[in-house]
C-alpha cells in the first residue's frame, strides 16, 4: 500500500506505520495535544505522507539568513533543491531535471477542484503556475512526489539505488 498513491488513506487510518507523536498541549487549540504524524518505515514520513511536494517559502529562508544563518538563504539552498529533483517539465532556473526525486503535477481531476480554482481566480486571489518556482504564493495545481503512478519517497529515490551499489 505504501507505494500506491491511492493507498495513502489506508496508511493514514491504520497507524501501524506511524510513530504516533503528539506535541505538547497547545493553548491556541484549547489545550489539546495535536498529532504530528511521522513515518515508522524505511523512508520515514516520505513513505507515509500525502506525497505533496511543497518547498519552503523563499522569504522564510531569507529571514533565517538575515538572522545570522547565512548558509540558509534561498539562493544558497536552491541548488540543493534542484539537485534532488527530477521535475516532469525538466530543469529550469528554479527546478531540477535530473535528480533522484521525481516530481510532477497531480493527475487527479475533479469538478470541485476546478470550481474552487475558478472561484479563487474570480475573487481576485493570486494564481501561480508553479508554487515551487519564481512565484510561490497563489492558487495553483498541487505537485506530487510520484513516478510512473507510484510514490517516490526517500526510500525509492535514495536508499533503493544505494542498495545496488557495491561497497
Amino acid at each position: 500500500m505504501i507505494h500506491i498513491p491511492l493507498g495513502w488513506g489506508k496508511i493514514l487510518t491504520e497507524r501501524r506505520h506511524d510513530w504516533m507523536y503528539f506535541c505538547e498541549p497547545e493553548a491556541n487549540v484549547g489545550g489539546r495535544k495535536v498529532e504530528c504524524a511521522r513515518g515508522k518505515v524505511i523512508g520515514g514520513s516520505s513513505s507515509t505522507n500525502a506525497m505533496a511536494y511543497v518547498r519552503g517559502n523563499r522569504g522564510d529562508y531569507d529571514r533565517w539568513a538575515a538572522s545570522g544563518l547565512t548558509d540558509w538563504s534561498f539562493d544558497k539552498v536552491l541548488p540543493y533543491f534542484k539537485k534532488q529533483e527530477r521535475w516532469e517539465a525538466g530543469e529550469s532556473r528554479y527546478r531540477g531535471g535530473s535528480g533522484p526525486l521525481n516530481t510532477q503535477f497531480c493527475r487527479y481531476k475533479d469538478e470541485l477542484i476546478d470550481a474552487f480554482a475558478t472561484a479563487s481566480r474570480d475573487a481576485g486571489y493570486p494564481q501561480t503556475d508553479d508554487y515551487n518556482g519564481a512565484v510561490q504564493e497563489g492558487f495553483g495545481r498541487l505537485q506530487m512526489t510520484i513516478a510512473n503512478g507510484r510514490r517516490c519517497s526517500t526510500a525509492t529515490a535514495y536508499l533503493r539505488p544505494a542498495m545496488r551499489r557495491g561497497n
